[in-house]
Formats: C-alpha cells, structure tokens, sequence
C-alpha cells in the first residue's frame, strides 16, 4: 500500500469573496431555472388552449349524484320591486367626525413670569399636552415658539419658589421632562 502525504491531498480552501461569487451564481443558477419552469409551464397550458373544444371534453369530471339525497333541492329567489320612498323621507347626512380645535396660541407670557415648558410640539398635540396637564391640575397654555407652527407648551405661571418645586415634582412623577422658561 501506498501512503498518502498531506502534501498530496487536494485541500479547497474558499475565502469571503470565493464564497460569496459561488452563493451568486447559485442564485442566478436557481433563476434561471424557475424562469424556465414558468415559461414552459406557460407554453403548455397555450398548446393545450390551442388544442380546441374536444380536449376540454376528455378533461371533464364525472360528478356521482347519490340515488336518493337528504337534501331538499335549492330554492329560487325572485327580485321582488320595492315600492318608491316617500319623498318627506331624506336620509340624513353622516355626522362629521369630532374633533377638538387646535388650542390658540394665548396672549405673551408677561415679562418676569417663570413657567415650567414641558415641549415645543406641533399645534394637536400641544393641545393634547394642555389638555391632559390641565386635568392634572395644573395650570397650563400655549405660547408662540421660535419656529412658526411649533408652540411652547408652558406651565405656570409659577410665582413663588415652592410653587415651581411643587409643579415640577408633580411633572417629574407624571414623566415629563421639562425646563425652566422665565420670561
């Protein structure tokens, strides 16, 4: 017997892009042959289209119809007319779907005011903000932003220093995070 060195194996070894290129044409191999499934599957279905009448009539199913069935044969609707409507009768229209206006931007804040701002946000949602402040009890408005279209949401005014440490432990337990905004 003759032994075989490491040196004489064939060994084949593939990097990342000798693997890559073989997954690639592994694809385009597999595309190859759908479309070719697709097409001549096409080609089949028109030669048998082409065939004629006759060849659907060898095709046809037997349908077996038991002796005596249980069930009672199928009933026939008819349309009947419907007398016309009354005229006094009109259907009413589809009430428009509420909804709540967008808040107005309030009057400036006055100067030396402070205020808690929890966010500059788009006009609905700064009323969804004002209005659920609101229900916290918080006193809370909409003013003018930097950017057209973006109001301030504010609350205060906050005169006294426990109030804006009241204000912002309840808006820190409510989760918004906000600043200091003095006027």
């Amino acid at each position: 017997m003759m032994q075989t060195r490491p040196e004489d194996q064939l060994a084949i070894v593939l990097g990342q892009r000798q693997l890559i290129a073989v997954c690639c044409m592994f694809l385009v191999t597999m595309g190859l042959v759908a479309t070719l499934a697709y097409v001549s599957g096409r080609s089949i279905s028109a030669a048998q289209l082409a065939e004629g009448p006759c060849a659907s009539e060898k095709a046809k199913a037997m349908v077996v119809e038991p002796a005596s069935s249980p069930v009672p044969p199928p009933m026939h609707a008819q349309a009947e007319t419907l007398p016309p409507m009354p005229k006094a009768v009109v259907a009413a229209p589809a009430p428009a779907p509420v909804t709540p206006p967008a808040p107005s931007v309030d009057a400036p804040p006055a100067p030396g005011s402070t205020y808690w701002q929890v966010g500059v946000v788009d006009r609905g949602i700064a009323g969804v903000f004002v209005e659920h402040l609101t229900r916290m009890g918080l006193r809370a408005r909409v003013a003018d932003g930097q950017t057209p279209g973006f109001p301030r949401v504010l609350v205060g005014p906050l005169p006294t220093q426990a109030s804006v440490d009241e204000t912002k432990a309840r808006l820190d337990k409510s989760g918004f995070q906000a600043f200091l905004k003095k006027y």
